[in-house]
């Protein structure tokens, strides 16, 4: 018997006839956890989501809730009878209804079910929609229908809760209160999810696990920790984009040397001999500011992130690397200065391909 809360076993997801993402196998095992998944636009996200909640049928392998099979080649359960709740990028709303009956279209659907009921009333208040209740989806914003939508799949009670972008419609100055809102109600009701996004940050605060779908194949499916920290690919470090890769020897069981960066230390991740030719990953916290440095690279670019300066610099064999300084550091740089790096460079785990 399948002991996972949901599973997908060996799936290809196919929309008219086309393959989107192949082979695909990932599990949730606990009720409760929260997963999201990455990966850059038309890549088929919402084909998955749209497969588990029984939109789109599947040619091979198998999905599984709560040890019952949803869908595989001979099996099919409908729609309305998987108790799994699908909230689009694009809202869906009803649009004879007004936003209060299309929210408790979905609580009064699971009335009686037995089910922990999750108050429609307190997501209403916690999403700020109260002032919207009696109006209907044309007469209010995409952001707002975005809320509607999000707080009427929660109102339901579902077994498995399947949200689109739910927050890409959302004002930054608001998404930030949402998250963590929508991950206390998640949490605090054990709700099992999958959240489909394009922002990382989003994916790595909200999610238990986090899948990395580039090139129709699952890259990368781990806690955000790893994924962030230890990238398995090439790929998947370009996608996330929070870090270049340099050119670099190996020299010994702990070290690098980088024509630029001179002596690199560090715990390798993954074996390499000495001698090896690799590319090591530099993200912007691994390298130290020290202004009495004799490595002094040129500033080519500053931005302001409110708790930290990230600054852009450029080595001499013309590699802009980016480095974290804390906003209170008292030397404050310019373009054009000059900019020390604290070296010997020591690197906690050194990722290399």
């Amino acid at each position: 018997m399948n002991k996972n809360f949901f599973e997908i076993k060996n799936v290809d997801f196919q929309v008219g006839g086309k393959t989107k993402v192949k082979n695909l196998s990932l599990h949730i095992e606990k009720k409760g956890e929260i997963i999201c998944l990455l990966g850059p636009s038309g890549i088929g996200k919402t084909t998955i989501l749209r497969s588990i909640a029984g939109l789109e049928k599947i040619s091979n392998g198998s999905i599984s809730l709560k040890s019952k099979v949803l869908s595989s080649k001979n099996d099919y359960v409908e729609p309305e009878n998987r108790n799994i709740a699908l909230s689009f990028q694009e809202n869906a709303l009803f649009p004879h209804y007004t936003i209060k009956k299309n929210i408790y279209f979905g609580a009064d659907r699971n009335k009686g079910n037995g089910l922990r009921k999750i108050d429609p009333r307190k997501v209403i208040k916690i999403l700020n929609i109260e002032k919207i209740l009696n109006k209907y989806p044309h007469q209010i914003s995409a952001g707002e229908a975005q809320r509607v939508s999000l707080t009427r799949a929660l109102a339901s009670n579902p077994d498995l809760l399947l949200l689109d972008e739910p927050l890409s419609n959302i004002d930054e100055n608001f998404k930030e209160e949402i998250q963590v809102k929508l991950k206390q109600i998640l949490k605090d009701h054990k709700i099992t999810t999958i959240i489909v996004t394009h922002d990382s940050y989003e994916a790595f605060y909200l999610g238990d696990k986090c899948g990395i779908i580039l090139e129709k194949k699952l890259k990368q499916f781990d806690e955000p920790y790893n994924v962030y920290h230890y990238p398995n690919s090439i790929n998947v470090v370009n996608f996330l984009n929070r870090g270049v890769l340099v050119p670099a020897k190996v020299t010994g069981q702990y070290t690098l040397q980088n024509d630029d960066l001179g002596l690199i230390k560090g715990n390798f991740v993954n074996e390499h001999k000495v001698g090896t030719k690799v590319k090591l990953l530099l993200q912007p916290e691994d390298l130290e500011h020290d202004d009495k440095s004799n490595l002094q690279l040129d500033v080519v670019d500053k931005k302001f992130k409110g708790t930290n300066f990230i600054y852009t610099l450029k080595t001499k064999s013309n590699k802009n690397i980016s480095v974290f300084v804390h906003s209170h550091h008292v030397h404050q740089h310019q373009i054009n200065d000059k900019f020390g790096i604290k070296n010997p460079i020591h690197i906690k785990h050194l990722v290399c391909f």
